[in-house]
């Protein structure tokens, strides 16, 4: 309702003369325009009541790239719904259920989605939900804004999302079958997990990348989330303390060398590789170079060592063809251990100069 036709009925009706009517008169007509003011805000956060958004709540905070979204739209109103992550259309389906849960892409930082609904192509109804997802990568982002707060999902009832869903872990994400048990090709390998994991009817996107850590793959979820914790299935902290459990091996490699890189120092194995899945090889967060300069910014030209010294080009640390990994492209990776190293600037060779570096390569230089 337009608030000026109810100024334009106050003005033009009779003044009523006496004081006692007159002040009931206003404090009826101030009650009418907080109730239309309420109801106006309502609609705008909440589509006009045509969408409701079960899932996510406004300012939330979130981990990882990834996040999940559940509404519903009224009987009809609607045959299609649209969703822009910062202004970038992220994703359009139609409706087809009374429920409908997706998945959309967050990055670094605050994220604005906006959830449109449509009716044979024409926009009737719009929601927004702002999320932060907060970064180990960048300082911009490792600290969350105070109006932003932690979501946890499984520590609330979720009545609407338990109709269609088992919001607990079975015991086959507590014990799952391992890959040697699909190997017969007899077997669907997704069938069988998608009838006995829970888990994976609604976080199956965080396995969609080409490559998988091998207990997001077979679903072994509590092989790193503990389902007795507050807030529950909470992973340990630090990373290591859940790592080190399977990669016995690369603990004991590189706690024995003298030089350690400053995540594996502290545990944060997950400030540079993704838990679950990633598009990029060893599960990294970024390719290699893009990993590397978001610390080393300082480095981050595409010329290196040589600059400040004798060149002043200096050296390639990208788009070159790798010399010493035939098939690879340099990276920082190409001369440095990420993990740890017995040598000075963590040297990915057991050198002792820089020129003995250098020759790992330029072998016809010096020999």
């Amino acid at each position: 309702m337009d608030f000026s036709l109810i100024l334009t009925m106050y003005f033009t009706l009779p003044k009523i003369r006496c004081s006692f009517y007159r002040r009931v008169e206003i404090v009826l007509i101030v009650f009418c325009l907080s109730v239309l003011i309420c109801m106006n805000a309502y609609g705008s956060q909440n589509g006009g009541s045509m969408i409701t958004v079960h899932y996510p709540t406004q300012n939330i905070a979130k981990e990882y790239g990834l996040l999940g979204i559940s509404i519903s739209v009224e009987d009809d109103s609607a045959d299609e719904i649209k969703v822009d992550v910062n202004e970038l259309e992220e994703l359009a389906i139609l409706l087809e259920r009374k429920i409908n849960c997706f998945t959309v892409n967050l990055e670094p930082g605050e994220n604005a989605i906006e959830i449109s609904a449509y009716k044979l192509g024409e926009k009737i109804g719009s929601v927004t939900r702002n999320v932060f997802r907060r970064s180990d990568l960048s300082a911009k982002f490792r600290k969350m804004p105070s109006r932003f707060k932690r979501d946890y999902f499984h520590m609330k009832d979720n009545a609407e999302c338990a109709e269609c869903h088992v919001l607990t872990h079975s015991e086959y994400d507590r014990k799952p079958v391992g890959p040697a048990s699909f190997s017969n090709k007899d077997y669907d390998i997704e069938t069988i997990i998608s009838t006995t994991s829970t888990c994976y009817s609604c976080h199956k996107p965080i396995s969609s990348y080409p490559y998988v850590h091998g207990p997001a793959s077979v679903w072994s979820c509590l092989s790193c989330h503990d389902p007795d914790t507050s807030p529950k299935y909470s992973v340990q902290k630090p990373d290591t303390e859940i790592c080190y459990k399977c990669h016995v091996e690369q603990k004991n490699e590189w706690l024995a060398r003298q030089y350690i890189h400053g995540p594996v120092t502290i545990g944060k194995c997950t400030i540079c590789h993704s838990p679950h899945s990633s598009e990029y090889p060893f599960n990294l967060m970024m390719d290699t170079w893009d990993l590397c300069t978001n610390c080393h910014y300082e480095k981050g030209t595409g010329k290196h060592i040589f600059a400040d010294r004798m060149f002043s080009d200096g050296h390639p640390t990208k788009e070159k063809e790798d010399p010493y990994r035939i098939g690879k492209e340099l990276s920082c990776a190409s001369c440095h251990n990420p993990h740890a190293s017995e040598k000075p600037h963590l040297w990915a060779f057991q050198v002792d100069t820089l020129f003995e570096l250098c020759r790992v390569c330029h072998k016809k230089y010096g020999s």
